[in-house]
């Protein structure tokens, strides 16, 4: 295989597939470095799970209140009262 054939080659890799993998590289070191235990109080028991489920447990519940209440848009017109 000579220079040019190599250059005429081009990678399989996207720069789509990068990012993922940089992706769950971020989220198994986060779950690595969070898997201490903590205590959550709920209104009747109080389990004790690793940090890093009570971290995306919250964040999920932020953005299922968030896509619930919504957010009007710079171009919507105003609410009538």
């Amino acid at each position: 295989m000579n220079q040019s054939d190599k250059k005429d080659q081009k990678s399989n890799i996207s720069f789509q597939q990068v990012g993922w993998g940089f992706l769950a590289i971020i989220a198994v070191l986060f779950v690595v470095l969070n898997s201490d235990k903590a205590e959550m109080n709920l209104i009747f028991v109080q389990p004790k799970l690793p940090l890093f489920f009570l971290v995306i447990t919250s964040m999920l519940i932020g953005f299922l209140l968030a896509k619930l209440t919504g957010r009007r848009k710079k171009d919507d017109p105003p609410m009538q009262h």
